[in-house]
């Protein structure tokens, strides 16, 4: 806390330095000040560096890889961008895609011509001194402009590294998104590729009939029923017997990770195998009730399984 004494002193020193300025000039000003105070040195460096920061606050597009009149710059909400344009040359603007301007304000409308054309600004210099600046508002950002204009000594420059033909907005945060959306699917994709083994549930099953259609593994995951026959076997037609004894062809697959094996969407009672005249039943002897697969369930956690109807919806 600051004594009354040094308060008093304080407030002489800024009586004194005033009055000095007034009489004196600045340049004797600042030398008394120099010769009387160790303070002008760090506050002129705070001075430089509030300079600084504003200076880089406010940056100039950057010169793309192929022509230099095409540039492109990183969206920042805090930064004014720098354009310059040329009389007689129009410069395009360009935002992200699907981006929608809604306002455009200028310091000096009268300096520049400004068409909005879906997510594009084409601008224009059109006045003697067309310095000004430039907010636009859309669906998603607002940006800051400041505008410089000049003049072409002759149309031999329009090949000059100042020109802005183009201008096109990148969106870091976006590239971020999707990076990671993308490394998600990929992700997801190596998953549903992997050869996943189904979990064995019940193997108590029994047979009568032909042996020769008889498969070589027969179990239930509690969803599915698989078959699985020697290499050397032709495939038999499966049917499922129903309350009434008559016989329904199964809807089933085979997996192509698992050659040789018909995988059937329901776990039942008992399945009649029939090739021909050759037939074979199987039992299921830990059957219980019959429980329809849920197609909803995968085995991957970040999927669902969604059964979709054929033909569209019905009123």
């Amino acid at each position: 806390m600051i004594k009354p004494r040094e308060g008093i002193r304080m407030q002489g020193i800024r009586i004194y330095l005033w009055s000095s300025l007034r009489r004196q000039g600045s340049s004797v000003f600042l030398s008394k000040i120099k010769n009387k105070s160790h303070w002008m040195s760090a506050f002129a460096g705070m001075t430089l560096s509030l300079l600084s920061s504003v200076t880089q606050a406010l940056e100039t597009p950057h010169i793309g890889h192929f022509d230099r009149r095409v540039r492109h710059i990183n969206f920042n909400p805090q930064q004014v961008v720098k354009l310059v344009g040329h009389y007689g040359f129009a410069t395009d603007i360009a935002f992200a895609n699907g981006e929608t301007i809604k306002q455009i304000a200028m310091g000096d409308s009268a300096a520049w011509s400004v068409t909005p054309v879906d997510n594009h600004i084409f601008i224009k210099p059109k006045a003697q001194l067309a310095i000004t600046n430039m907010t636009v508002l859309t669906n998603r950002h607002v940006y800051q402009f400041e505008l410089n204009a000049s003049l072409l000594k002759n149309t031999n420059q329009a090949t000059s590294r100042n020109m802005m033909f183009a201008v096109d907005f990148i969106y870091p945060d976006d590239l971020k998104t999707q990076l990671h959306q993308h490394n998600q699917q990929q992700l997801l994709e190596d998953q549903l590729s992997l050869h996943t083994s189904p979990q064995v549930n019940s193997q108590n099953y029994f047979y009568k009939g032909d042996k020769s259609l008889l498969p070589v593994t027969v179990f239930d995951d509690g969803r599915f029923t698989y078959l699985k026959f020697n290499p050397k076997q032709d495939l038999p037609a499966v049917y499922t017997v129903n309350s009434d004894n008559s016989e329904s062809l199964v809807n089933s697959h085979i997996n192509p990770d698992f050659p040789n094996t018909i995988v059937i969407r329901r776990v039942v009672r008992r399945l009649v195998l029939r090739q021909g005249q050759l037939v074979l039943c199987l039992f299921n002897q830990s059957f219980d009730a019959e429980k329809p697969a849920s197609y909803q369930k995968t085995q991957i956690p970040q999927v669902k399984r969604i059964a979709k109807r054929r033909g569209g919806s019905h009123g």
